[in-house]
């Protein structure tokens, strides 16, 4: 797709966070989506995402809402394989070229 437009329809379809996986509750599933994709959309500028500031914004409010040690990472291309608390771990898509991965240890 290198030097094609993308077309409106995927555009659309691309601003919606996709869940890959998760362990968590429901609710807490919900919100921890909406802090992702709050924190994504707000750092979001003409030269693209700041990955850094969102990471930090995301991990400050994961610790402040469900206690500490959050870690939070941002990138397009990286594998993981991590040990994580119970009902602590989501892995998500958004913007169509950014993973984010979450999770309390």
């Amino acid at each position: 797709m290198a030097g094609r437009p993308i077309p409106a329809s995927m555009k659309k379809q691309m601003q919606k966070a996709t869940l890959k996986h998760t362990d968590m509750a429901g609710e807490m599933q919900s919100e921890v989506l909406d802090i992702i994709t709050g924190s994504i959309d707000k750092f979001a500028g003409a030269d693209g995402v700041n990955l850094e500031a969102s990471a930090r914004m995301i991990k400050e409010t994961l610790d402040k809402n469900y206690g500490f040690n959050w870690h939070c990472a941002i990138g397009k291309g990286f594998s993981f394989d991590v040990t994580a608390q119970d009902q602590t771990l989501m892995y998500v898509f958004y913007q169509g070229e950014y993973a984010i991965l979450v999770f309390k240890c």
